[in-house]
């Protein structure tokens, strides 16, 4: 009898313990309220930047912020979703030192030590804008390297290798060659195997997005194959420098062009890092020359048109690439004239013909007419994309407006692309203000205003007016429940396979017969966009 009760007692206990703590997460659950929607202002989430100092740690203020939201016995995540912050952007709120500390960010620090210090991790999670752990380059024995590589995109045809994407771990690079080193003859012989391939084997990819690259040789990437004892007689050396964080090898595109540059550099790349999990601010893009530019690159352009588009060149590369990494990008020649060769990779990515906003430019030339497969399911890689580049500068990415905001790029009329200049805009941007009593900025080019400030001035606006062509693409950085309207005075819908993928946006396209639209028109879509964004807000609450 007394075995019988002390049985019950801790079946008891076991069910009032299961009660108590299925009630605690009933009411966790009921407190959090998904979707719900701060009520600051829009100075305080996203930074304005009236300077031109490309300052990437603007303090970010929340003034006046009432501190009894946050209660002190909800978790550190609770207390992140209660106020629309994930973990990464209570975070950047954390950190940046403007007067808003609330108990929780002591709870993330020691937290964030705990993971540091977790030794058992191969690496610290990356998050965005973190680096992972790696080792500093050092001298391997040549006889420990082994190539293996991971593929995916193989459809079989002659010019599969157009298509295809891979990792490749311990590739290697000596005297201006790159090495697939096998550790045997079996591995060497399966490896270059071309029966099944159409002629390419199990390794080739091209370095470039395709289009108009592909009349060009020098983008396919394919490596020599041999064995480790072969590779140890032509190096003629017993160590290779070896690094260990993960690189990107590719041939540019368009570096020039501001679109070409987040769409055929930056994205692809993101795109080849996310499908094999290695997103890491600390990636090393390594850049191939061509002795034969593709036409429109910075090499072609410095060749044809002067050093003035080089250094615009220059430019982009320094404004843009610490949107997805903090290293420099730099020429495969000159990175191993500074790291040794030869040189071992533990990781390299590459195969960008496929990654691209465009998949394959069937004209070549305009990107109008292209696979209309090429984005249908690409909507969260591209909105990853653009979350990841807004965090590694310290942009938080869930933000949503609490009013209405437009935006209207009008084209300078001295651009050289006068064909696309759309007229009466100023005109516009009167009657938004006095009819529809909206916030418009109006602006012919973002010179002078540092990337960070252009990419937080979308961020925070729910309608952009604008023309084809580059200056469009900021629109990738609007936030979710905005509109974009495109005006074309020429190249009606150009640009519609990326734009109309977007699932942050709603896009309309609008003929300008001459530069010349119907105001009329414009008006009433944006009319259609504030009902749009007000729709979506107001649906945050449920």
């Amino acid at each position: 009898m007394s075995d019988f009760l002390i049985r019950l007692g801790k079946t008891s206990g076991v069910v009032i313990f299961l009660f108590v703590a299925s009630r605690l997460l009933v009411s966790m659950v009921a407190d959090h309220k998904p979707g719900r929607i701060r009520e600051v202002s829009t100075e305080d989430v996203i930074p304005h930047f009236n300077d031109t100092s490309d300052n990437t740690h603007v303090p970010f203020s929340v003034s006046n912020y009432p501190e009894s939201s946050y209660e002190a016995d909800l978790s550190l995540l609770q207390a992140a979703q209660k106020e629309q912050y994930d973990f990464e952007d209570l975070k950047f709120v954390c950190q940046s030192g403007g007067g808003f500390n609330p108990p929780e960010c002591e709870d993330l620090n020691n937290l964030d030590k705990k993971r540091t210090n977790d030794t058992s991790r191969k690496s610290v999670h990356t998050g965005y804008g973190k680096t992972r752990k790696s080792d500093p380059p050092s001298k391997k024995d040549i006889k420990e390297v082994h190539t293996t590589h991971t593929c995916f995109g193989r459809d079989y045809e002659e010019d599969n290798w157009q298509r295809a994407t891979c990792m490749y771990q311990d590739m290697c690079y000596h005297d201006g060659l790159w090495y697939y080193v096998a550790r045997n003859e079996f591995e060497r012989k399966h490896v270059s195997e071309v029966e099944r391939h159409k002629g390419v084997n199990h390794l080739s990819v091209s370095l470039c997005p395709l289009g108009i690259s592909t009349s060009y040789p020098e983008i396919q990437f394919d490596p020599i194959i041999t064995t480790s004892d072969l590779f140890a007689k032509i190096v003629g050396k017993r160590n290779v420098t070896y690094v260990s964080n993960t690189h990107v090898l590719y041939v540019s595109y368009n570096a020039e062009n501001f679109g070409h540059f987040l769409s055929d550099e930056l994205f692809p790349a993101f795109s080849m890092m996310e499908a094999f999990d290695e997103l890491d601010y600390n990636i090393q893009m390594i850049r191939r020359e061509l002795n034969n530019p593709i036409i429109y690159s910075c090499e072609y352009q410095r060749k044809n048109w002067g050093e003035v588009q080089w250094e615009k060149c220059m430019f982009r590369y320094k404004t843009l690439m610490p949107l997805l990494s903090q290293n420099e990008v730099i020429t495969v020649k000159n990175y191993t004239k500074k790291m040794g060769d030869p040189i071992c990779f533990k990781k390299l990515l590459a195969g960008m013909g496929m990654m691209a906003d465009h998949c394959e430019d069937v004209d070549t030339d305009t990107h109008y007419l292209v696979r209309t497969d090429c984005n249908s399911r690409r909507q969260g890689s591209l909105f990853r994309f653009r979350n990841y580049l807004m965090r590694n500068i310290r942009l938080p990415t869930g933000f949503i407006p609490k009013k209405n905001r437009v935006i209207i790029w009008d084209r300078h009329i001295n651009d050289y692309k006068s064909e696309r200049k759309i007229w009466g805009l100023p005109q516009l941007k009167t009657r938004l203000e006095r009819e529809l009593k909206l916030d418009v900025t109006l602006f012919e080019s973002w010179h002078g205003k540092p990337v960070k400030a252009q990419i937080a001035e979308m961020a925070q606006t729910t309608i952009f007016i604008t023309g084809p062509g580059s200056g469009s693409f900021i629109s990738w950085f609007l936030p979710r429940g905005s509109t974009q309207i495109r005006i074309y005075p020429a190249l009606y819908m150009l640009e519609w396979f990326i734009m109309n993928y977007m699932s942050n946006m709603h896009v309309e396209h609008v003929r300008a017969n001459r530069g010349k639209f119907d105001e009329e028109m414009i008006m009433d879509l944006v009319r259609m966009g504030v009902h749009r964004f007000d729709h979506y807000r107001e649906g945050l609450h449920a």
